[in-house]
């Protein structure tokens, strides 16, 4: 007899692999539109194996994403796409990085940003960083920073550098109502995955998306707020560069918008159950030529570049937003 008390993890852990199966093979989405049908039907209609499709819809049955009746399969309900996506991509993506990342022990081979991605989860990543942080800061990070529902009464133009599929200045579009936003990405997938979602948004008259180096690419005008979202601890070696580049298309009277994971400057400080991702982030960021930033390193560096800052924590000290306004303009201009 097996041992039961592991059981319902074995059970929790198969959940969302079965999810991710039912997202990314088109099988969820395919139903949702036709509301019911039989797996010779889905097969066909997708063009996939009918084998597999039927023993997918018996595991989806089994952990209730579907329903059947006649030998017909349905959903079992709504799904909330944002949520679930973030749990079935979460559920896939850290197996997928550990196997990549055994054989690099032995290498020492640090194949650079990107490279641990499994090509079968690229698709999903943009949309999955979304639901995994947009409610951080649409619960806590915005109503706790009220520069920002000051920056809200204004207009100007947000520039967001390495933005994705566009989910940040989206929801900053949308509090913002008399702002412009242009995001910068390398990634050309997301920046469709952005262009449509802000058509669906109705934001696409105020929102532009541009496939480009973020450390290269500068428009006509100078941008009111720079965010940098997650993204710079990846550029910190070049950080002078960066930080010139900055003091090009930022106005003088500018203000930046630095999100980062926030390393604890003790060890001890990572058993904290509010900390401990991060020491798995950090290794897989290490395979990719980075690592995680401290606050003071952070703080202490675009002090350095010529920024006063401001920092705020949120989720229990694992996320630091810095804000910086250049010092001869200090917080009360502009």
């Amino acid at each position: 007899m097996g041992n039961p008390s592991i059981a319902p993890e074995g059970e929790q852990g198969a959940k969302p692999l079965v999810g991710f199966l039912g997202m990314a093979t088109g099988i969820f989405e395919f139903l949702g539109r036709t509301g019911r049908a039989r797996p010779v039907e889905i097969a066909g209609g997708l063009g996939l194996d009918l084998g597999y499709v039927g023993a997918f819809c018996e595991a989806g049955f089994a952990f209730g994403y579907l329903e059947e009746e006649g030998g017909c399969f349905s959903l079992a309900g709504e799904i909330d796409r944002a949520s679930f996506l973030a749990t079935a991509i979460e559920a896939v993506f850290a197996p997928s990085v550990t196997l990549r990342l055994l054989p690099l022990f032995r290498t020492g081979h640090r194949p650079g940003p990107g490279a641990l991605i499994d090509p079968e989860i690229r698709p999903w990543f943009g949309e999955f960083l979304e639901g995994k942080h947009r409610s951080l800061f649409e619960e806590a990070i915005f109503p706790g920073l009220p520069l920002l529902g000051e920056l809200a009464e204004r207009d100007g133009l947000i520039l967001d550098l390495g933005c994705g599929n566009g989910w940040l200045l989206r929801c900053l579009l949308s509090r913002f109502p008399r702002w412009r936003g242009i995001g910068i990405d390398r990634e050309a997938s997301r920046i469709a995955q952005g262009r449509a979602a802000a058509r669906s948004a109705g934001l696409s008259d105020r929102l532009e998306l541009i496939e480009g180096d973020l450390l290269s690419w500068h428009g006509r005008e100078a941008a009111d707020l720079v965010v940098v979202s997650r993204v710079l601890h990846h550029l910190w070696p070049e950080r002078e560069g960066f930080f010139a580049h900055l003091d090009r298309i930022v106005r003088r009277d500018g203000t930046l918008f630095l999100w980062e994971p926030c390393w604890p400057q003790r060890l001890e400080s990572l058993r904290e159950p509010s900390r401990r991702n991060l020491a798995f982030q950090n290794l897989h960021e290490y395979a990719q030529g980075a690592r995680l930033l401290s606050s003071e390193e952070l703080v202490r560096g675009v002090e350095e570049a010529g920024w006063k800052t401001s920092t705020r924590w949120f989720a229990g000290g694992a996320e630091m937003v810095v804000l910086g306004k250049r010092k001869e303009a200090g917080w009360g201009a502009g």
